[in-house]
């Protein structure tokens, strides 16, 4: 499905509300819910078109069901799509963020399966002990500048409000990227083309929004805002260096 722009909301941010399209046992109670700050970004570059990556794909699984303290997101390049199965869930912007990532670590190229850590460094991603320990490590590198309030209610789509603030003496000492993130938590799908055509390829934590929300400052802010797409799996903000650099913060509300 194409990846929609965010809509940033205007106005008060009583307007502001949240609707949970998670099916099942999975759907989350109604009620305000505030993200965590958590120990890393894992970020997964990934293609159903490379036959590379479905046990990278089965590592982040993995990850998922043995801790809660990661931000586990699975972006789908584009670049496999010529050979012959579109992935549904690839997008250019996501293509270009590895790129951007590859460019400020000096790399001549990019490819799958690629994990990042914090936007920092990468590591193999079929390796789940070599992520875990780099992901894990303690203290977190994160700083806990990003909250998430949201709020659940009936016929709406994911929303809330992104709240910034530094604590004194612990101010970021440029501008940073804000991104807001939206996934799904799980989907799978039937192979029927291309290098893993007829395969059963099961995926989570698959991002489904990716938008730009200007740069921060360092100064107390609130961002109202409202996804179009109804993003089961939860809703991150990521606070980046810009062009590819670390990620200095972030923050995640999970749905589940």
């Amino acid at each position: 499905m194409k990846t929609h722009s965010l809509k940033l909301l205007r106005g008060s941010a009583l307007a502001v509300w949240l609707a949970l399209a998670v099916p099942g046992p999975a759907h989350a109670a109604a009620g305000q819910s505030t993200s965590q700050t958590p120990q890393a970004v894992v970020e997964l570059f990934t293609s159903e078109g490379c036959s590379s990556c479905p046990p990278a794909d089965a590592v982040l699984r993995d990850i998922s069901t043995e801790t809660d303290d990661l931000l586990l997101l699975s972006f789908h390049v584009d670049y496999w799509n010529y050979l012959g199965w579109k992935d549904r869930f690839s997008e250019p912007v996501y293509t270009d963020r590895q790129r951007k990532y590859a460019a400020f670590q000096h790399e001549s190229y990019v490819y799958t399966p690629q994990i990042m850590i914090n936007g920092a460094g990468s590591v193999r991603a079929t390796h789940k002990d070599a992520i875990l320990k780099a992901a894990l490590q303690k203290p977190s590198s994160l700083a806990s500048w990003v909250t998430i309030k949201t709020d659940a209610t009936a016929g709406q789509k994911p929303g809330g409000i992104v709240e910034l603030a530094a604590t004194p003496g612990n101010a970021p000492t440029k501008p940073l990227k804000i991104w807001l993130v939206g996934f799904d938590r799980h989907a799978s799908t039937d192979v029927e083309a291309g290098e893993n055509a007829g395969r059963n390829l099961t995926h989570v934590n698959i991002v489904r929004e990716l938008d730009d929300l200007g740069t921060w400052d360092g100064k107390p802010r609130e961002i109202p805002v409202r996804l179009e797409y109804e993003c089961n799996g939860g809703i991150a903000v990521l606070l980046q260096e810009e062009n590819g650099g670390p990620i200095r913060s972030a923050g995640m509300a999970r749905f589940y």
